[in-house]
């Protein structure tokens, strides 16, 4: 993280002499940093900093976006296979997988607020029988909060970067709230998953016993 944040400090001055080429230059490394499942918030503070709020929250926005899609596809065609491969020994697991493929997009939307790390829950919903202009679709409305918070961090910071993302840095009250939103979230996400696993079981031992 403090390896991530120097690098970023040090590139701020030639992202912004680059102008609207460097809103696309930093989304696009955004998303190469993305691969690896590092941490996004820094890059969205930096986006702040560099571009102000408007042309940061645009490059922060497609790179989180090309980042969503680049993971969730490696994912899909790379592992997803494997998963197939196991659902078929699996009957009530593939019954609950397709489940989630139909009511994936509400899934998606809650964990978007959840605190996890982006790119690693970007790879875990590739695992999914999700489709992918659901997944991008429901993906990419929730996150404009998140976006919009952590640009708004950087286009106000004062003190620079590593203060504005440094360990001792107290925590907003919005930052706070968006814990709890999250926590709230995680809970409604389980459930939801819980309840639409549950109804795939019994209708499929329902069509058995039929």
């Amino acid at each position: 993280m403090k390896l991530l944040t120097a690098w970023l400090a040090s590139s701020q001055e030639f992202f912004h002499q680059l102008g609207w080429l460097g809103v696309v230059a930093f989304a696009v490394t955004m998303a190469v940093a993305g691969l690896a499942a590092v941490p996004l918030s820094p890059f969205a503070i930096t986006a702040g900093l560099v571009f102000g709020f408007g042309r940061g929250l645009l490059a922060v926005q497609l790179g989180t976006m090309l980042s969503s899609a680049l993971n969730f596809l490696i994912s899909r065609h790379f592992a997803r296979r494997f998963v197939q491969q196991r659902l078929a020994t699996h009957p009530k697991f593939r019954s609950i997988d397709g489940a989630v493929g139909r009511e994936g997009w509400k899934i998606v939307a809650m964990m978007r607020f959840v605190p996890v790390p982006f790119g690693l829950l970007n790879y875990l919903l590739g695992l999914t029988a999700i489709g992918f202009w659901p997944y991008l679709i429901a993906t990419a409305l929730p996150i404009i909060l998140g976006n919009s918070f952590f640009v708004w961090i950087g286009t106000t910071a004062n003190a620079g970067l590593e203060a504005a993302t440094g360990a001792g840095r107290p925590r907003h009250p919005i930052e706070v709230a968006m814990m709890v939103l999250g926590m709230l979230a995680a809970f409604a996400a389980l459930t939801y998953v819980t309840k639409i696993a549950r109804q795939a079981i019994s209708q499929r031992d329902e069509t058995l016993s039929g």
